[in-house]
């Protein structure tokens, strides 16, 4: 491993420029250590976005991942910020070029695909953190620390929903990339990759097996309103004001200030109305479809249980249905529970031989952020991890991220198969 100069800035770039690569484009420019060397993506827009953002030139943008690969080792780590199914070709270039890589969620959309990413970052020695960033984020630390503790006994058995929200569902799960397991991946492991790292890291024991029931509920088409139409510009009003779905609300009332289809945290502004409705009107328009209507196939609810070593069991439940996007969790313990809430930030410990408390982060003044604080969190862990030559300060590391790819998996497996148990195999 090349030694650093204390004082050199790490020279970060950044393949993939949607919503996750401006996040950590932003965290990039603001880090004193830390340089926006360059940025990749086949968007054009995306590119002259980043290069007004960031204070790029023009010699800093890249068309494609394998333009920006094709110069060799220019800089010191990237952010692979590309759609699941790029994952393993990237991050194995990038490795064997010689970069440290910090890889979103989810390592790749098969186990193979993730087992040969490990293999490569063992041959080559590279550092590579994956964006499990609920480790990271404050309300997940403070239990974490209170398990470590002992404040509930000894943990027995977990329950975790993630509440995905209606709208954003809709957003990413039916009309966006997400939507299609074939060009994607099982809403599982796109969606719940965190959750059962989250359940997986809380326990601190091996998943033995699991079982898991799901389906598509509701976003199909024989469950089309009557006089509803492919697109919602061509719905009727009576059918539209019934439908919490209707693109016009969720893209113009739910996500005010950040609109994914008007660009990226775009403002409310005058005209905005009128930028809304002529994108939303054009034809083929994925996100002006109706949900009834669209190519989706994956789940809109799942739960999943699972068998950890010593007999500690615990639950998932992930679904579409939910006014808000939010976790929440209840773990059971010999000698108490905790139970809490990640939109409200406030944890409640029972201990059984003492009175109940609660544990207010809000009145901490930290910053929550995006996922509670860890995205920022996780961005400064990866630059610690390879300025100071050390993995093993890093709170998510490549390996144990296949553990909750396994567990997912293997919940899809038994999902497809009736809800069979399924045993956990390395």
């Amino acid at each position: 491993m090349e030694k650093r100069d204390i004082m050199d800035k790490l020279k970060i770039a950044v393949i993939g420029c949607g919503s996750r690569g401006q996040l950590f484009g932003n965290y990039i420019v603001k880090d004193e250590r830390t340089e926006f060397f360059a940025v990749a993506d086949t968007s054009e827009k995306a590119l002259e976005q980043a290069k007004e953002y960031y204070g790029l030139n023009d010699s800093q943008l890249y068309r494609s991942a394998d333009e920006f690969f094709a110069r060799g080792k220019i800089c010191d780590a990237v952010f692979i910020c590309t759609q699941d199914k790029d994952h393993k070709d990237h991050a194995i270039k990038a490795m064997e070029l010689g970069y440290d890589v910090c890889l979103e969620k989810p390592v790749a959309p098969t186990m193979a695909d993730c087992e040969e990413i490990l293999k490569v970052q063992k041959s080559t020695g590279r550092k590579v953190m994956v964006c499990h960033e609920l480790r990271y984020s404050h309300f997940y630390h403070k239990i974490k620390k209170l398990i470590m503790e002992g404040a509930i006994g000894e943990v027995v058995n977990m329950s975790q929903t993630e509440n995905v929200g209606y709208w954003h569902d809709a957003h990413s799960y039916v009309r966006g990339a997400w939507r299609n397991e074939s060009q994607s991946s099982p809403m599982i492991l796109a969606k719940c990759c965190h959750d059962l790292d989250i359940i997986f890291w809380l326990i601190g024991k091996k998943c033995k097996s699991v079982s898991s029931y799901g389906s598509l509920y509701l976003f199909k088409r024989e469950n089309a309103p009557e006089g509803s139409a492919d697109y919602c510009c061509d719905c009727n009003e009576e059918t539209k004001k019934k439908c919490p779905y209707d693109a016009y609300k969720i893209y113009g009332d739910v996500y005010k200030t950040y609109n994914p289809i008007l660009g990226n945290a775009a403002e409310v502004r005058v005209g905005r109305a009128e930028l809304l409705d002529r994108l939303l009107s054009a034809k083929p328009n994925q996100f002006g479809r109706c949900v009834y209507a669209c190519d989706n196939d994956v789940v809109d609810h799942q739960v999943v249980n699972m068998l950890f070593e010593g007999g500690v069991t615990a639950q998932l439940t992930m679904t579409a249905f939910s006014k808000n996007y939010h976790r929440c969790l209840k773990i059971h313990g010999t000698m108490g529970e905790i139970e809490g809430d990640m939109e409200q930030n406030v944890i409640h410990v029972k201990p059984y031989l003492t009175d109940d408390y609660d544990i207010d982060l809000n009145a901490t003044n930290v910053d929550f952020g995006v996922h509670g604080g860890g995205d920022r969190l996780l961005f400064e862990d990866f630059v610690d991890c390879v300025t100071v030559n050390s993995s093993s300060i890093t709170r998510t590391t490549l390996e144990d991220s296949l553990e909750s790819h396994r567990m997912c998996f293997c919940a899809e497996e038994s999902r497809k198969n009736g809800g069979s148990a399924v045993k956990i195999t390395e």
